[in-house]
């Protein structure tokens, strides 16, 4: 049991660190915050001549997609480690879930990438200056900034970057059991206290 539950957790965080500054943007709930300050309007165009360059709309879901499946068969190959790659019933259950949380985020991931593409096109227009924006362009114009665009996802499958992606994931996994005591701990302690404080009052 202790093996399948590391397992389905190390699963669980693969594929939801899988996703890209794109998807915690679109899946965190909006903070409140100030009126953002107005963007220059030529600064805003190169922002997403860039943006269109680097990531063509057409192709903006597909890339997502590479990018989710390159960090589930890294959560895959994470299974060795805990003696499940060979457990058909386990790998049935994997398939199961990923496809479940795959089919339930991509829609709305697809959905919002238009939005969420506006926004970095004014976030870029704030952090850089026409001059800098000018550079960027010019480089995404080029055959190597085309090339580094469509092929940073494709880091992810690097044998040295998963290597290390593995060397994380066991020290974070060897954290697991304190980290499990110490929150039950910690809601054990405020049950108690609650209680104590009100002895006929249940704690919901």
């Amino acid at each position: 049991m202790t093996k399948i539950l590391a397992g389905l957790l190390t699963a669980t965080f693969m594929a939801s660190t899988a996703m890209p500054a794109l998807a915690a943007q679109a899946s965190a709930p909006t903070p409140p915050v100030t009126r953002p300050a107005e963007v220059d309007p030529v600064s805003l165009e190169m922002a997403h001549q860039i943006l269109d360059i680097g990531y063509p709309p057409a192709r903006r879901s597909e890339m997502f997609a590479s990018v989710m499946k390159a960090m589930t068969d890294q959560a895959r190959a994470n299974m060795a480690q805990f003696g499940l790659a060979d457990d058909k019933d386990f790998q049935a259950v994997l398939d199961r879930t990923t496809q479940r949380m795959w089919d339930q985020m991509s829609v709305t991931m697809s959905a919002s990438l238009p939005d969420i593409f506006e926004s970095m096109a004014h976030a870029y227009a704030r952090l850089f200056s026409r001059d800098d924006l000018a550079a960027m362009l010019a480089f995404a114009k080029t055959p190597a900034g085309q090339h580094f665009f469509q092929r940073s996802p494709g880091i992810l499958t690097d044998p040295d970057v998963q290597a290390a992606n593995q060397r994380v994931m066991t020290k974070l996994m060897a954290k697991l059991p304190d980290i499990v005591r110490q929150n039950r701990q910690d809601i054990e302690d405020y049950v108690a206290k609650k209680q104590k404080m009100a002895p006929d009052k249940p704690v919901t």
